[in-house]
Protein backbone atom coordinates (compact mmCIF):
# COMPACT_ATOMS: atom_id res chain seq x y z
CA UNK A 1 0.00 0.00 0.00
CA UNK A 2 2.73 2.77 1.10
CA UNK A 3 4.26 1.81 -2.34
CA UNK A 4 1.07 2.43 -4.15
CA UNK A 5 0.71 5.78 -2.21
CA UNK A 6 4.40 6.75 -3.16
CA UNK A 7 4.27 6.21 -6.74
CA UNK A 8 1.11 8.01 -7.03
CA UNK A 9 2.13 11.02 -5.48
CA UNK A 10 5.90 10.73 -7.18
CA UNK A 11 3.55 10.52 -10.59
CA UNK A 12 1.44 13.98 -9.49
CA UNK A 13 4.38 15.60 -8.41
CA UNK A 14 6.38 14.69 -11.77
CA UNK A 15 3.45 16.04 -13.88
CA UNK A 16 2.76 19.03 -11.86
CA UNK A 17 6.53 19.83 -12.46
CA UNK A 18 6.21 19.01 -16.47
CA UNK A 19 2.92 21.27 -16.55
CA UNK A 20 4.79 24.15 -15.25
CA UNK A 21 7.59 23.54 -17.29
CA UNK A 22 10.23 23.11 -14.23
CA UNK A 23 11.47 19.91 -15.68
CA UNK A 24 12.31 20.96 -19.10
CA UNK A 25 15.79 22.27 -20.67
CA UNK A 26 16.90 24.65 -18.35
CA UNK A 27 17.76 28.35 -19.89
CA UNK A 28 20.03 30.70 -19.09
CA UNK A 29 18.57 33.47 -16.92
CA UNK A 30 20.36 36.06 -14.50
CA UNK A 31 17.48 36.75 -12.44
CA UNK A 32 14.40 38.94 -12.33
CA UNK A 33 15.09 42.71 -13.15
CA UNK A 34 16.78 41.51 -15.96
CA UNK A 35 15.34 41.33 -19.70
CA UNK A 36 16.94 39.49 -22.98
CA UNK A 37 17.82 42.17 -25.19
CA UNK A 38 19.47 40.34 -28.13
CA UNK A 39 21.51 37.45 -29.48
CA UNK A 40 24.64 36.57 -30.88
CA UNK A 41 27.06 33.94 -32.51
CA UNK A 42 29.84 35.17 -30.12
CA UNK A 43 31.11 36.30 -26.43
CA UNK A 44 33.02 38.89 -27.58
CA UNK A 45 30.26 40.37 -29.90
CA UNK A 46 27.82 40.37 -27.23
CA UNK A 47 30.56 41.97 -24.73
CA UNK A 48 31.16 44.50 -27.54
CA UNK A 49 27.50 45.38 -28.01
CA UNK A 50 26.85 45.05 -24.04
CA UNK A 51 29.32 47.89 -23.57
CA UNK A 52 28.29 50.12 -26.71
CA UNK A 53 24.59 50.10 -24.75
CA UNK A 54 26.14 51.37 -21.30
CA UNK A 55 23.76 54.69 -22.10
CA UNK A 56 20.90 52.78 -22.83
CA UNK A 57 20.90 50.71 -19.49
CA UNK A 58 23.69 51.13 -17.78
CA UNK A 59 27.25 49.47 -16.69
CA UNK A 60 25.27 46.02 -15.84
CA UNK A 61 24.76 43.39 -18.40
CA UNK A 62 25.84 40.10 -18.74
CA UNK A 63 26.26 37.69 -21.83
CA UNK A 64 25.12 33.71 -21.50
CA UNK A 65 24.71 31.17 -23.35
CA UNK A 66 21.14 31.08 -24.71
CA UNK A 67 21.05 26.88 -23.44
CA UNK A 68 22.87 23.89 -22.81
CA UNK A 69 21.22 22.68 -26.36
CA UNK A 70 22.41 25.87 -28.19
CA UNK A 71 25.54 27.26 -26.87
CA UNK A 72 26.27 29.02 -29.98
CA UNK A 73 23.75 31.55 -29.20
CA UNK A 74 24.52 33.75 -26.64
CA UNK A 75 22.31 36.28 -25.43
CA UNK A 76 23.06 39.89 -23.97
CA UNK A 77 20.40 40.36 -20.56
CA UNK A 78 20.47 43.80 -19.61
CA UNK A 79 18.85 45.40 -16.38
CA UNK A 80 15.36 46.39 -16.66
Amino acid sequence: MYRRTAAALATAVTAGALALGAAGAAQANPGPGYYANSSYSSYADCQAAGRAGYRTWGPIFTCEPFSADRPDVIVLWVRA
